[in-house]
């Protein structure tokens, strides 16, 4: 059982489905029921009023049918799950191309609707996890870190740390010292957006330096050195390359 609570509202028309049903989510332990209500001008009212997580519509109801009640909230913009109740086989199909979330069939099968919500359940602990990493990458990024996708997860990198990048295909390796260096699953060209572009520079098509490192360039052997942390580090670049930056350093 989730340690997670999650609000409903049953909208059915008949009370004693809608009492059969609140009983069987009870026993869930993880549900609260906010509200019912016998027809869709009640219930609407009482989305508005609670903004529950989740709402058990039955479709076929004397008036508005559940259909309508789906139009409301997107008209509204509200942002709840709706889980369909219904009798017929038919309606559940129409349930599935209005995007509901899911749909149960009456009459309503315990383990189905356990089924149900837990599904429910674990797609709201992504969506939690997935919020959770948003914010670490959000706080990583004000410390002056960036976060770069690796084949088993990402990495977070202070520029500061990085000596070069090294284009391997589509990927890209980053060096960090002469024993280290992570694999990064963007092509170099998507790291150096990602960079500071007036602290790296694009010495070669394969490779981009950090200009805080850069202790020589020679056109003759075509390589520029870097120095860092008592390491030093050759790097090949064109000619054209090492007066462009040579230009660079120049003017700043």
């Amino acid at each position: 059982m989730s340690d997670i609570y999650f609000s409903a509202i049953i909208i059915d028309d008949e009370e004693e489905a809608r009492n059969i049903l609140e009983r069987q989510l009870l026993r869930l332990g993880n549900i609260q029921i906010k509200a019912k209500a016998s027809g869709v001008d009640e219930g609407f009212e009482k989305i508005l009023e609670l903004k529950p997580n989740l709402i058990f519509l039955d479709i076929q109801m004397p008036g508005k049918n559940g259909f309508e009640l789906i139009k409301l909230l997107k008209k509204f913009k509200l942002s709840t799950t709706v889980i369909f109740v219904t009798a017929h086989h038919e309606y559940a199909i129409n349930a599935m191309k209005v995007a509901a979330f899911d749909y149960l069939l009456k009459p309503v099968v315990f383990s189905e609707l356990k089924q149900t919500v837990n599904r429910f359940t674990e797609k709201q602990l992504e969506k939690l996890s997935e919020n959770k990493v948003d914010k670490l990458f959000e706080i990583l990024n004000r410390s002056g870190k960036i976060s770069f996708n690796t084949r088993t997860g990402y990495i977070y990198v202070a520029e500061n740390d990085i000596v070069f990048c090294k284009a391997e295909v589509n990927y890209t390796e980053i060096h960090f010292s002469l024993n280290r260096k992570e694999v990064v699953t963007v092509n170099i060209g998507r790291v150096q957006e990602m960079l500071n572009n007036t602290k790296f520079f694009r010495i070669s098509r394969s490779h981009l330096i950090n200009m805080d490192y850069l202790i020589k360039a020679n056109r003759r052997l075509k390589i520029c050195q870097l120095f860092k942390n008592e390491e030093t580090f050759t790097v090949p670049a064109p000619p054209k390359q090492i007066r462009q930056l040579e230009a660079l350093i120049n003017n700043i």
